[in-house]
């Protein structure tokens, strides 16, 4: 039986990017008669698209838990890293169908390749799927420059007409492919101006950059995170809060979804990023246009999803709100606890129907 809808209208919600006010209505699961709410505190603004998460998808399905943290942060589409060892047995096509019945958020598969377990496998198996995950999936795949099959997988990505996002475990072997022109390298995590003029001098590649490298943390925040790489602050953090729009391609969470037990490093940070973006306009490092394109579709332009990106909104209250803890949320993993952020999320829809928060 179809799921019915009703009618939520926000009044007189304020576009900040044009200035212009209007009413804003979103048809949201339930029976029932119109809901009208005064939205004249209220902004509208592009919902997001969070080109760099890690959730568990393939092992724990499409948990509330994830759904509500991209929701919460602005987030109405994400790429999410999808390991390969988990998919090269099943069909691929039916991993893809599965994918592509995501909602709200659009879940969009990345495939990722790491060196636990062995990725010894990998590059005759792409051979033989390259076209497929070209088409259907992003037509990037991220690996790591620790693995000892990583040169292999390298050539492999680019052979296979994909472009290769890397995340480097040392300088020297982020010098050695920044230094070469043997195919195209999107560049995960850039944290100074040094690292991201490199890049951007090498034909055909791309980075991103996250808030919690350009946000200033509260006083030892940063020794505090277990993350990769580690928060630099101080003028590594400066110096590329410089020129952060002309340097860097887009903006992501590096969200990785709270898993019991984990130990491994990573941040739980997708609830936050609308808000971190609202606070980088604040502190003028970024206009708000260019906060938003760098999440949307700067992002999407690296990334070439099949189809684009479309159409969300998010209504948001722009008051800042002081950060907590999220439920399940590790202190070593919450970057901007402590910090006051502006962009509490109400809404967020695409093509008409959505959800409150």
């Amino acid at each position: 039986m179809p799921q019915s809808h009703s009618p939520v209208v926000f009044h007189d919600v304020l576009d900040p990017l044009t200035g212009n006010r209007s009413d804003v209505r979103i048809e949201v699961p339930g029976p029932g008669g119109g809901v009208e709410l005064d939205g004249s505190a209220l902004w509208v603004l592009p919902a997001l698209y969070d080109a760099d998460a890690h959730l568990p998808v393939l092992l724990h399905g499409l948990r509330e838990t994830d759904r509500w943290r991209a929701l919460a942060g602005g987030v109405a589409e994400l790429n999410s890293a999808t390991p390969w060892h988990l998919v090269r047995d099943l069909p691929l096509s039916e991993v893809t169908s599965f994918f592509d019945q995501t909602a709200l958020p659009r879940i969009r598969p990345i495939l990722s390749i790491s060196d636990q377990p062995s990725s010894e496998g990998f590059a005759d198996w792409f051979a033989d799927h390259a076209a497929e995950i070209r088409e259907t999936w992003m037509p990037t795949v991220k690996c790591y420059s620790n693995d000892p099959f990583f040169r292999r997988n390298l050539e492999a990505i680019w052979a296979g007409g994909c472009r290769a996002a890397i995340y480097f475990y040392d300088d020297e072997s982020f010098e050695s492919v920044v230094s070469e022109h043997a195919g195209p390298v999107h560049f995960r995590h850039v944290i100074s101006a040094e690292m991201a003029a490199k890049v951007a001098a090498r034909p055909d590649s791309t980075s991103q950059c996250s808030p919690h490298f350009l946000l200033a943390l509260p006083d030892g925040r940063s020794d505090e995170l277990f993350v990769l790489p580690k928060v630099p602050g101080g003028q590594a953090r400066d110096s590329l809060r410089a020129d952060v729009s002309g340097s860097v391609s887009l903006l992501a969470s590096d969200h990785n979804a709270p898993i019991a037990d984990s130990k491994g490093p990573g941040l739980d940070a997708e609830q936050h990023l609308l808000p971190a973006l609202l606070g980088l306009a604040d502190e003028k490092v970024l206009d708000l246009r260019t906060a938003l394109a760098m999440a949307t579709e700067r992002a999407a332009e690296v990334f070439r999803p099949a189809g684009g990106i479309g159409g969300g909104i998010v209504v948001v209250d722009p008051a800042p709100q002081p950060v907590g803890l999220w439920p399940g949320q590790q202190a070593r993993r919450a970057a901007f606890r402590g910090l006051e952020l502006p962009g509490t999320v109400r809404a967020v829809a695409v093509d008409g129907r959505g959800t409150l928060l």
